[in-house]
């Protein structure tokens, strides 16, 4: 069943497999691992440190993941995610290879700059298991030129690879054969040699890759739903400035009063997030830093693969109640509509370690409205970097501005600042497992002549109002915020799909038209 927007009716299909602990990963591939790095019961929050990549659960391939030298994930742009899509649904079975006239036979016209997903129903069959890597359908080169000369820019499939499966490592390829009795039980069943009849490794993955068409795989979720009708998408993947891929939430959305999506190709967008990679900034808690390596690359393997071990706190990112209070619900709790919708930037300038007033929301233009998007602009981001300016003495809401927000009624909070509290409300200043910072406490004394404690009594108390009342939270944003402030526009962040999880990276983007329509009061 679709998520459906209360406000404005609008329908969210999750089309994603979940990520976490147990993840099924392509064979040969490491394993997703996770570890606490912080326990409600010692420090008072949860942490998560976690080793993957990005080939893990529903993701998006980079050009660079094939093709040497190509763009990588963060450089793709950001309008091949988002916009009109078709959903086809394909009658194909085990083995088969999906053609051109099978997209055809869905009765559903591909257009130029549209989205494909395609469902071939072997999502049922997704876990930790050789029929699905082994025995899936896959894409024919000539379907993936058929698709490129349509003029497409994303296309998706609920198998685990874009190609055949006899096409890649797991049959007799580059960098196989990962299952070595592959090639002889095709044989056996189909009557077919799998070297005359794939004598390429991962074409139609690779011709579409090198056309700057990005690729994702393992969709599932609710795609048998919205078979071989035409949505909206989205599926903005991290920007992670050196990246082979990204894991990514896929979502799905109709407007039950419009006969189609509105075309979206030309609609002005804006990305609000800072970059990532192995040098991210991180907030200096007791979280180690971050690891990267190489699991496969060009020269040897054909292909390019990152491994990495690291923490969702750092970045963009968003947070849930999980993280800062036991026995709540994950990253995963939050109503798919709450991550879309129309809202406001509203510019609060703010000075070393002053505090976002209840009155300051109040007075912001444009006017905050119940259920809005909030994005606040504090000027901070300015600041952001490896540097104490940015993360001890930055601004920040506190008590009162979050009792604000949740009484207006707003759906999201973003804020270009640390966290969504003021920093000596957090434990860099005397709460829960801290002072990390004991210097601050006099510096504090020095300067206003006042106690912290006094000031700051309560313990990241904006993350635990907004987030247990429904409100979720993102923090570090920046990008194009400047060019955004004082106008009201829609907006997009859906967080992985972490079952368990404290949080998750987040693409932030604004729309200055809505990609998909909307109550016209919003607008």
């Amino acid at each position: 069943m679709p998520s459906i927007d209360p406000n404005t009716g609008l329908e969210f299909f999750d089309l994603s497999q979940p990520w976490g602990h147990g993840t099924p990963v392509w064979p040969g591939y490491p394993g997703v691992t996770i570890e606490r790095g912080s326990f409600h019961a010692l420090m008072g929050t949860l942490t998560q440190r976690f080793s993957t990549t990005m080939h893990a659960s529903t993701h998006v391939n980079a050009p660079l993941h094939l093709v040497p030298m190509a763009a990588p994930i963060g450089a793709v742009p950001l309008n091949h995610f988002f916009g009109p899509a078709v959903v086809l649904g394909v009658d194909v079975g085990k083995w088969d290879l999906i053609e051109p006239e099978h997209l055809e036979a869905c009765g559903v016209e591909i257009q130029a700059d549209d989205i494909v997903l395609i469902n071939t129903g072997w999502h049922h069959q997704y876990g930790d298991n050789q029929p699905y890597y082994a025995h899936a359908p896959g894409l024919s080169l000539a379907s993936a030129q058929y698709l490129i000369d349509k003029g497409v820019k994303l296309v998706g499939i609920d198998t685990a690879a874009i190609d055949h499966p006899l096409a890649t490592s797991l049959g007799p390829q580059r960098g196989g054969p990962l299952l070595r009795r592959l090639a002889c039980e095709y044989q056996a069943e189909t009557g077919i040699d799998p070297s005359e009849q794939f004598p390429e490794w991962q074409p139609a993955h690779r011709v579409l890759l090198q056309a700057g068409i990005p690729t994702i795989e393992d969709l599932g979720g609710e795609l048998s739903d919205i078979s071989n009708q035409r949505l909206t998408v989205v599926a903005t993947p991290y920007r992670w400035k050196e990246g082979d891929a990204s894991i990514v939430r896929v979502v799905a959305i109709r407007d039950p009063n419009a006969s189609e999506p509105a075309k979206t190709a030309q609609v002005a967008h804006h990305d609000l997030t800072h970059d990532w990679g192995y040098d991210v900034n991180m907030w200096p808690g007791k979280n180690p830093v971050h690891d990267f390596k190489r699991h496969q690359f060009h020269a040897r393997d054909g292909a390019f693969v990152l491994h990495m071990s690291t923490v969702m706190h750092r970045g963009t990112h968003m947070d849930c109640p999980l993280h800062v209070l036991a026995g709540t619900h994950d990253i995963t709790g939050f109503d798919l509509w709450k991550f879309y919708g129309t809202g406001v930037v509203v510019s609060i300038p703010k000075k070393r370690w002053e505090v976002i007033t209840a009155a300051d929301l109040e007075a912001a233009t444009p006017e905050i409205r119940p259920g809005d998007i909030v994005m606040i602009n504090t000027g901070y981001h300015k600041h952001y970097g490896d540097n104490p300016d940015y993360y001890a003495y930055s601004p920040g809401l506190y008590k009162e501005a979050a009792e604000w927000l949740v009484e207006k009624g707003v759906k999201l909070v973003g804020i270009d600042v640390q966290a969504l509290d003021h920093p000596l409300g957090t434990y860099l200043g005397p709460h829960g497992p801290g002072p990390m910072q004991p210097s601050l406490i006099d510096e504090y004394k020095a300067e206003t002549g006042r106690n912290m404690i006094d000031d700051f009594p309560h313990w990241e108390p904006a993350h635990k109002i907004m987030m247990t009342n429904g409100i979720p939270g993102i923090e570090n944003i920046g990008g194009d915020l400047d060019a955004l402030s004082g106008r009201r526009l829609t907006f997009a962040a859906f967080p992985w799909k972490w079952q368990g999880g404290d949080g998750s990276f987040v693409r932030v983007v604004a729309f200055e038209d809505p990609i998909i329509s909307q109550n016209p009061e919003d607008a």
